[in-house]
């Protein structure tokens, strides 16, 4: 899938859970732990396995970086969560590293076609991510019309541009964590 994301610093998450759920209903809670694996001496990480509402998926990601955003082309699968140990030994065996975890907690929405989550990510506070996933072979116009609609919904939630936050999770985990920067 070709995910379309915006995502957007949060300093009243209760003013945003509040306008989600005047509009949409309470919204489902959410609670995501990712650990992210990585190639011996590589600062990029190669796939994670992620635990939520009782799965396990694991998936590997394409990322491209532009003034817009994030890019990204999602591959995964989902498996039993009660294999998560067996999975991080067998991705050991393969010579996969530990690089870092990331939890995620707070609420999700689907407005449309467009997936909203209000998440507190680990110290570093509240963000608001929102995106709509299209097929890969999508053309550029259509995931600018998405992108279009994501960011009307940023702005009725009352972010602006300036809100938004390009640098991933993983660049800012490492560097508040470590002082590395990705």
């Amino acid at each position: 899938m070709r995910e379309i994301e915006i995502k957007a610093r949060v300093r009243e998450p209760e003013r945003i859970r509040a306008f989600f759920s005047s509009r949409l209903g309470e919204g489902k809670e959410v609670h995501k732990t990712d650990y992210y694996f990585r190639r011996p001496g590589e600062c990029v990480q190669a796939f994670r396995i992620r635990l939520f509402n009782g799965s396990m998926e694991l998936t590997a990601k394409k990322t491209s970086i532009s003034p817009e955003g994030e890019r990204n082309e999602e591959y995964e699968f989902r498996a039993f969560p009660d294999q998560a140990d067996s999975a991080v030994l067998f991705f050991h065996a393969l010579g996969y590293e530990d690089f870092f975890i990331k939890r995620k907690n707070g609420w999700e929405w689907m407005d449309g076609r467009a997936h909203a989550e209000l998440l507190e990510v680990n110290s570093l506070g509240w963000f608001l991510e929102i995106e709509i996933l299209l097929p890969f072979g999508t053309s550029d116009a259509e995931a600018e019309e998405a992108r279009a609609e994501i960011a009307a919904i940023m702005k009725e939630a009352g972010l602006s541009e300036s809100d938004y936050e390009n640098r991933s999770y993983r660049d800012m985990i490492l560097e508040s964590e470590n002082g590395i920067q990705g």
